[in-house]
C-alpha cells in the first residue's frame, strides 16, 4: 500500500503527465541515475512542435517535481517552497545542456479531496506551478533553501508549451528571487 508521500509525488507526476500528453509532448519517469541529478520526469518533443526561430527539433526538459498539503502563502505575487539544499543546488547549475524546472502541486490538507470522479468527469483539486532555478544565488544555508515560485506561473497545458518553445529557442530561463 502506498503512503500519502508516495501519493502525493505519483499525483505530481500524474498532472505533469496529463498537461503534457494534452500538449503534445511524451513525458516520462526518469531513470535513478536522473534522479540522484534532481530530475523525477523528463518532457521531450520530437520534431512535431517548433516555432518559426527554432533551433532545435528534437529535445528534453528535465523536471524536479514535489507534492505539498501545505497551503500556498502568498507573497508579493509568489508562494514560498522550502526546497533541500542538495535539490535546490542542482537546479540553479547553469552548466547543463538540458534545461530543468521545478513543479510544485499544492494539493488540498484533507487527502479525501485531493481526487473525485464521476461519470461526468475527474476532478484533481488545486494546481501545480513551474520555476526555473537555473542560475539562483548560492545557499547560506545547510539543509534547505526557501525558493519563490510566482504565482502567474501555473504549470499548463499553455504554460508548458511556452516553456517548450524556450527549449526549442535555447533560452535560458534564469531565476528571479
Amino acid at each position: 500500500m502506498l503512503t500519502d508521500l508516495n501519493i502525493e509525488a505519483e499525483l505530481s507526476y500524474a498532472y505533469l503527465h496529463a498537461v503534457a500528453t494534452r500538449g503534445g509532448f511524451s513525458c516520462s519517469y526518469s531513470d535513478r541515475h536522473l534522479d540522484g541529478a534532481g530530475v523525477d520526469a523528463l518532457v521531450n518533443e520530437d520534431g512535431r512542435f517548433l516555432a518559426r526561430d527554432s533551433r532545435y527539433a528534437s529535445f528534453t526538459l528535465h523536471v524536479q517535481l514535489k507534492a505539498t498539503r501545505v497551503s500556498p502563502v502568498e507573497q508579493n505575487g509568489r508562494f514560498s517552497f522550502s526546497l533541500r539544499i542538495h535539490q535546490y543546488n542542482k537546479l540553479r547549475e547553469t552548466r547543463v545542456g538540458v534545461p530543468r524546472i521545478l513543479v510544485v502541486l499544492y494539493l488540498p490538507a484533507d487527502p479525501s479531496d485531493w481526487l473525485r470522479h464521476s461519470e461526468d468527469g475527474l476532478l484533481a483539486r488545486r494546481c501545480a506551478y513551474w520555476v526555473s532555478l537555473r542560475g539562483a544565488a548560492e545557499s547560506q544555508n545547510a539543509e534547505a533553501q526557501t525558493v519563490y515560485i510566482p504565482r502567474n506561473q501555473v504549470l499548463s497545458v499553455e504554460a508548458l508549451t511556452e516553456i517548450m518553445t524556450r527549449c526549442s529557442r535555447e533560452e535560458e530561463m534564469i531565476y528571479d528571487s
